[in-house]
């Protein structure tokens, strides 16, 4: 599985003014997050999240087949693939969880008590 120079496991937004090497990561995610708020309008939260999880499951499975060059191979490489998205998934939604409850009161006044 190529991956174009992208660094997961140094995945953090920077603030300072340096130009950040994750931008079009960043850019990427924020479009998936504005398309998600956007389906929200109209569609039930939970189906939401239920469909961008699969829409995340099948391109990282496109992803994975990618460098292939046979079924073979590719068979050989699903436990490992599955192993890689689960871990870099639990890191990221331990990451977001955490700034969630750290900005708790920011995310949601409304719940101020």
């Amino acid at each position: 599985m190529s991956d174009d120079d992208f660094k997961p496991k140094s995945i953090t937004r920077q603030t300072s003014k340096e130009p950040d090497p994750n931008q079009k990561f960043w850019d990427a995610a924020d479009d998936f997050i504005r398309l998600a708020n956007e389906a929200c309008k109209t569609t039930d939260r939970g189906q939401v999240c239920a469909a961008i999880m699969y829409a995340a499951a099948r391109f990282n499975a496109f992803a994975a087949s990618v460098d292939a060059p046979n079924v073979e191979v590719f068979n050989k490489e699903i436990d490992p693939a599955i192993k890689y998205f689960r871990g870099e998934f639990e890191k990221m939604m331990r990451e977001n969880l955490r700034d969630y409850s750290d900005n708790f009161k920011n995310y949601h006044p409304e719940k101020s008590q």
